[in-house]
């Protein structure tokens, strides 16, 4: 916001320095009109008296007072014009640092969210790998659990097959 109001102060510095060249351009419009209209008089003075040398002297003197300060003003505009420009360059720099800043800011965020998703990644599957670990240890478990039961049959049948055949050996 700053900038803003202080780009709105050099648009309006701007804006007077233009009004105050318009009026500058009419002054040395009337300016150089009042030059050949002196001009003109000089030669009809000179053509109609030779005794008016003293005021064609004046006046050429008045018009060199004149010249040099339009000259005075012209290197009051220059100067108001490289300040101007000068103090744009400086607010370009502000800005591109502050838009520089800004975007390392935005930088820096994004990396945060990218190390921030990875780590929710990263425990979203070492808990997948956990539950399937817990799945199959479970499946594992109930298989050996069918195991030994089987285990178990196989013995008592064969036990008993044993002891079958020991008595029937021995009855017959």
């Amino acid at each position: 916001m700053p900038n803003l109001t202080k780009l709105d102060e050099t648009i309006d510095q701007l804006e007077k320095q233009a009004n105050e060249f318009n009026q500058h351009s009419k002054v040395l419009a009337k300016v150089s009109e009042m030059t050949m209209k002196i001009e003109k008089s000089i030669t009809q003075i000179t053509e109609g008296n030779q005794n008016f040398e003293g005021i064609k002297k004046d006046l050429q003197n008045s018009l060199k007072s004149l010249s040099t300060e339009v000259g005075l003003l012209k290197k009051q505009n220059e100067t108001q014009v490289d300040d101007l420009i000068s103090s744009n360059k400086k607010m370009i720099r502000d800005l591109d640092e502050n838009v520089v800043s800004k975007l390392n800011r935005f930088s820096s965020d994004i990396q945060i969210t990218i190390r921030e998703e990875g780590t929710q990644i990263q425990r979203s599957n070492e808990l997948l790998f956990k539950e399937s670990i817990l799945n199959l240890e479970k499946s594992f478990t109930e298989k050996m659990i069918k195991q030994q039961k089987a285990q178990l049959i196989v013995l008592l049948i064969t036990t008993i097959t044993i002891i079958g055949s020991i008595i029937l050996s021995k009855l017959l």
